[in-house]
């Protein structure tokens, strides 16, 4: 029987077999999120519904547990397949080496949850209604809502962090092919200083500049993550950036090597979003584990 890690990364592989990079698609602005509470999913289950509504076609952005579709008075239409994400829990173990003699640690479950349009008869809240917010006004808002953030220079070819000086460094905003362009570039540079010791210090980001080491590919898929749910949160369209057959194959060769990269760059991506909007990450996975009711 497939683990859960490999059951997620199976699907993210078959996306980049078709030739499509999910957190590279256009999102709906805060993205795919809980019918019955309006709370929006994260992390890799942000990836995971992601890849599901492009492979069938769905463009509603709300799910449901079976359970809730029945309390919503309705029902999931019989052959219907549910996609399953990610769940954590943290589980207590008594342990007298430990200062409060419990050892807390996260176990990884998974449920099914159901595209509305896999549903009948459901009785739903209205959905939220979207800010009429131009997707660049939100990410500028974005860039400027960075609290104590790097310094950013437009003065090089290429897109780079440079962790020594904590700087981000960008061509001119003119040498992109549009803003959206532009604004997907800077947030991957922007994850990638949420690494810094004096915000999350993610382990092995400074190590990251060794091309083609695992570190490497760990912080560039972090980046990647982050850079996705900053621009699902502003509405920037991430397709702008250029998405070569050789990117493709490149992330087809490092996800097949570790099949537990992809949930864990998710989490860290999902964090350095956090730590760059200035929430608390810790409340909202909270709120998440509430959606498998």
């Amino acid at each position: 029987m497939r683990d859960a890690y490999e059951e997620i990364t199976d699907r993210i592989i078959a996306a980049l077999e078709r030739g499509t990079v999910p957190w590279r698609t256009p999102w709906r602005a805060r993205g795919h999120r809980n019918a019955r509470s309006q709370r929006p999913y994260r992390g890799v289950n942000t990836l995971v519904l992601q890849t599901a509504a492009l492979e069938r076609g769905w463009s509603d952005p709300r799910w449901l547990t079976y359970r809730q579709a029945r309390a919503a008075g309705g029902h999931v239409r019989r052959g219907e397949h549910g996609t399953r994400v990610v769940l954590w829990k943290w589980i207590e173990k008594a342990d007298p080496e430990e200062p409060e003699g419990v050892k807390r640690f996260p176990l990884m479950r998974l449920y099914s949850v159901f595209n509305v349009a896999q549903c009948e008869d459901v009785r739903l809240p209205r959905p939220q209604a979207e800010e009429c917010c131009d997707p660049l006004d939100r990410a500028e808002a974005v860039v400027a809502g960075y609290r104590e953030g790097p310094a950013i220079h437009h003065d090089s070819e290429s897109a780079y962090y440079v962790p020594e000086r904590d700087e981000v460094h960008l061509p001119p905003r003119g040498s992109f092919t549009d803003a959206h362009a532009y604004y997907a570039t800077l947030f991957h540079e922007l994850a990638h200083s949420t690494g810094h010791p004096s915000r999350l210090a993610r382990e092995g980001y400074r190590t990251a500049a060794r091309f083609g080491s695992e570190r490497y590919s760990q912080e560039e898929l972090v980046a990647e993550f982050g850079a996705a749910f900053l621009g699902g949160e502003a509405g920037i369209d991430p397709s702008r950036v250029e998405q070569s057959a050789a990117y493709i194959a490149s992330w087809l060769r490092v996800l097949d090597d570790d099949r537990r990269l992809v949930v864990v760059a998710a989490g860290q991506g999902q964090r350095a979003s956090d730590h760059i909007l200035g929430r608390n990450a810790h409340a909202a996975q909270d709120e998440e584990q509430q959606e498998a009711a």
